[in-house]
């Protein structure tokens, strides 16, 4: 059957660029590619500019590094950063004569920096000490610096002399900065797990302060790392300074999230002094303040078992359909708490107000449609599919219907309710197919597929196919499927699908070369082969170069 439909699309495909190490890829091989396809980009691309210094300054002593630097996506990197990756390709020299030559004192202390911390890594520890003492030599040429780099060289010098075993030196370097000394001494008693006291300096810093961001940064630290007794500890060391935080003028979301810490490590008592002052919070807010105050808090006062509060806090947010919001999250934390009779009570006032909530102009008619959409998506994450499809058709629309029914499937699925999520699927199979919307019925189909209904995808899939030519991601979307389906588990046969569908589209080329990567490397050049982008194509060879390269080890 998806034989016949696909046929029927059968148009040409673009023409696949071969590529040399397609047979038996290898690092070496992927890496040349890279370097050639960058020669295509014009002069000045910074995609090209990147790739070059990869060549250039990494791949000679590293083409792991070399790879990794080309794939890296780093939205702000410090203005070291290439000092760095020339240090971690095992250049040394080279690193400290770039640092060196940089004008700007930050960026040449934090490049030398960069080197010594890489330096102290390689068991260099001789080298390492000369080049942070030098710059701690150099410090106070920056003290009056505010720029967010230069504040951060203290504490990089500081995490270099940890590392080399000096913790005087550390503190007299992180020390004494409030909430941010905390964050470092974090970082370091994370980064050199075998060394002792960095966390009992990280808890005198914060009983130092009247910050309640440093007391949940202590307990949540102690959480992830999972010891019980180092848990137990920790809130009660944490519980003496509550009541500081409880009547002050701490913003109230940091001691909510304060609160909330404690519950998690399950002291309820101390989160109960936290939010007693809440209706001061609260009181002479605009209704966006309030709702966002309110929205962090029911949570706190669901598991407090404070169910005058939740309804008195949800009720105090005068905007009706952000108060709908509010009802709809407290219906969600006692339906974690298995309290059913108080999930169906504030989910049916989370209805009554969306439903009733004002739609006069287009500001309105938004929070309105937000406020049955956060129902409907809120329901579906409870295992509620059958009220999520009827919150969801109360929209009117039947456009915005069938987006938020989808967004409904994809929703139960992914909070573990898959087998509840059938009468959102048929819904949204058949307002799809009433109107021709491929693309959602794709998605349908897609859902039936992880739900294991293997038969209803393909019967889906056949028919999204005879309907129009995809385009786009969704071609490869489709694609995916009918791999999945009937490719017999053979990561080859997804070179015929490809092409038979007449996937052209960047995006979705990158993601089947991800799909296969794991399964086949050659066979996933074979797809880059159909990139149409030759920055992708040099994104994709080197995810490919750097998964073998890891594999090797």
């Amino acid at each position: 059957m998806i034989g016949m439909a696909a046929s029927m699309l059968c148009l040409s495909s673009s023409a696949a660029i071969p590529i040399d190490c397609a047979t038996a890829p290898s690092v070496k091989c992927l890496a040349a590619e890279v370097f050639l396809l960058a020669k295509k980009l014009p002069p000045g691309d910074d995609n090209r500019a990147r790739v070059e210094f990869a060549e250039q300054e990494l791949a000679d002593n590293d083409l792991k590094t070399a790879l990794d630097y080309v794939i890296s996506d780093n939205p702000d990197p410090a203005p070291w950063e290439d000092i760095d990756w020339i240090a971690r390709a095992g250049r040394f020299a080279d690193a400290l004569e770039t640092a060196r030559q940089r004008k700007s004192t930050v960026e040449r202390l934090g490049g030398l920096l960069a080197v010594a911390s890489r330096l102290a890594e390689e068991k260099d520890a001789a080298q390492a000490r000369e080049i942070v003492e030098g710059v701690e030599r150099e410090l106070p040429s920056i003290a009056g610096d505010s720029d967010e780099d230069a504040q951060a060289i203290p504490a990089l010098a500081g995490k270099v002399w940890a590392g080399l075993g000096q913790p005087d030196r550390t503190l007299r370097l992180v020390g004494g900065r409030g909430a941010r000394t905390v964050d470092w001494l974090l970082v370091i008693a994370n980064t050199y797990p075998a060394a002792t006291g960095w966390r009992e300096e990280a808890w005198r810093e914060a009983e130092r302060l009247d910050e309640p961001f440093a007391l949940e940064q202590l307990l949540r630290d102690a959480l992830r790392r999972g010891d019980l007794a180092e848990i137990s500890q920790a809130a009660q060391r944490a519980g003496k300074m509550v009541d500081r935080f409880a009547n002050s003028d701490a913003q109230p979301s940091a001691v909510i999230a304060l609160a909330g810490a404690f519950l998690a490590v399950g002291s309820p008592d101390p989160a109960a002094r936290l939010v007693e002052p809440w209706p001061r919070w609260v009181s002479g807010k605009d209704d966006i303040a309030q709702f966002n105050i309110v929205n962090a808090l029911i949570p706190v006062l669901a598991w407090l078992a404070r169910d005058r509060d939740v309804e008195t806090a949800a009720a105090a947010v005068s905007n009706s359909a952000r108060r709908s919001q509010c009802f709809s999250k407290a219906a969600d934390e006692y339906a974690r708490l298995g309290r059913r009779d108080l999930v169906e009570k504030r989910d049916a006032e989370a209805m009554t107000l969306a439903m009733s909530s004002p739609t006069g102009d287009q500001k309105l008619q938004w929070q309105h449609d937000a406020a049955l959409n956060n129902l409907a998506l809120a329901r579906a994450g409870r295992g509620d599919v059958i009220g999520a499809v009827a919150a969801a058709v109360k929209l009117g629309d039947d456009a915005k219907v069938r987006e938020t029914i989808s967004y409904v499937v994809r929703r139960a699925i992914d909070s573990g309710h898959g087998a509840a999520a059938a009468p959102a699927i048929e819904a949204l199979e058949q307002r799809a197919g009433t109107v021709q919307d491929a693309p959602l019925l794709l998605a349908a189909a897609n859902a039936w597929y992880t739900t294991g209904d293997e038969d209803r995808a393909r019967d889906d899939l056949s028919q999204l196919l005879a309907m129009a030519r995809l385009v786009g991601n969704d071609a490869g979307l489709a694609a995916e499927l009918a791999w999945r389906l009937d490719g017999a588990g053979k990561p080859e046969s997804i070179i015929t699908i490809v092409d038979k569908f007449g996937v052209t589209d960047p995006s979705a080329i990158d993601h089947l070369v991800e799909v296969i990567r794991p399964l086949s490397p050659a066979v996933a050049v074979q797809l880059v082969g159909r990139q149409v982008e030759v920055w992708r194509q040099i994104a994709d060879l080197a995810n490919i170069g750097v998964q073998l390269a890891s594999d090797a080890k």
